[in-house]
């Protein structure tokens, strides 16, 4: 009798667990998206005052919080180790091996975008193409703001629900 309440009670609060950590991945990659909207704005500033990427790339990278920082730090690692490699593809190697993050697909593709963008010899089209990608980002914030209240009771709801049944289903 006490072997099922105890088990029953571990059920629901894992259950319970996983629906807070689904309810709460839009605010995650809410934060994810505004920490890279912020890389990047400080990106375009450092084109504008270094003509060099490298070090505008180290400085950016000192100043963001992490994950973001994962992927400049890459980035830099392959600026300074892998020479005669094209930019962009220095820059979807940095983004392809850098984790914990809570982008979709789409975001990932948008930021592989970017590595296209900063390849450009041109500074003035760098600036006015990574103009696109924070329109994509706050397109994506308003985005997640609609839908993360409708997801998060949602998410929370179905794990207490989905307890309920196992334990229901195992008695």
């Amino acid at each position: 009798m006490y072997l099922k309440l105890i088990s029953s009670v571990g059920i629901i609060f894992c259950t319970c667990f996983l629906g807070v950590y689904y309810s709460y991945k839009p605010f995650y990659r809410k934060k994810d998206i505004l920490e890279m909207k912020r890389a990047i704005i400080c990106l375009v500033s450092e084109i504008k005052l270094y003509s060099n990427l490298k070090e505008a790339i180290f400085n950016i990278q000192k100043n963001i919080n992490c994950p973001i920082k994962i992927f400049f730090e890459n980035f830099l690692y392959n600026l300074e180790n892998k020479k005669g490699e094209e930019l962009y593809i220095l820059w979807e190697d940095a983004i392809n091996n850098s984790e914990k993050h809570f982008f979709t697909n789409a975001d990932i593709e948008n930021f592989k975008m970017l590595g296209k963008i900063i390849s450009n010899i041109d500074i003035d089209l760098n600036l006015d193409s990574i103009k696109i990608i924070i329109d994509y980002i706050d397109n994506e914030i308003k985005n997640i703001e609609n839908e993360k209240m409708k997801l998060c009771k949602m998410y929370q709801s179905l794990g207490v629900l989905s307890g309920l049944m196992i334990i229901i289903l195992l008695i």
